[in-house]
């Protein structure tokens, strides 16, 4: 097996997931070595807020996809997906939103990312894909949802 240079894996584990999301009491699950998700269901039940801390790899794509789809299950308009506690993501990580955002559309939803690391950000900058993750515009013509730290630099 060929060792990522550019890859930081540590062995720390965090004893339990990552601080709810907005204050709000988590629904944490671990879905692999190193990687975190919880999600909540906004108070109107219409988005749903969902935190992947860890790192995206090939091992974890497979559970962090059936997560984010109950995720998205539970939601009536779309996902907002902070990735900003995410150190490592590759193309397998890409894929996963990808797919993810495809289901989505296809129930007339979105995902929307409020927020994401360096390394999130430097992939989806890339790959030409992050404004596909950016929020539609207001009905009004106005800019919708904030972005978070994704606006363009």
């Amino acid at each position: 097996m060929v060792e990522d240079p550019y890859r930081r894996s540590t062995d720390a584990e965090p004893a339990s997931p990552p601080a709810a999301v907005n204050g709000g009491r988590p629904v944490g699950q671990r879905l692999a070595r190193g990687l975190w998700v919880h999600w909540e269901t906004a108070r109107n039940g219409d988005r749903v807020q969902v935190r992947v801390t860890g790192e995206i790899d090939l091992d974890a794509a497979g559970p962090l996809d059936e997560a984010l789809e109950r995720a998205l299950d539970a939601s009536r308009s779309g996902l907002d997906v902070d990735l900003s506690g995410v150190s490592f993501c590759n193309s397998t990580g890409l894929n996963t939103l990808l797919r993810l955002r495809a289901t989505a559309h296809h129930g007339g939803r979105d995902v929307v990312l409020t927020a994401a690391s360096e390394v999130v950000r430097r992939l989806l900058v890339l790959t030409d894909t992050l404004d596909l993750f950016a929020p539609a515009p207001a009905p009004d013509g106005g800019a919708g949802r904030p972005e978070g730290d994704l606006a363009p630099p």
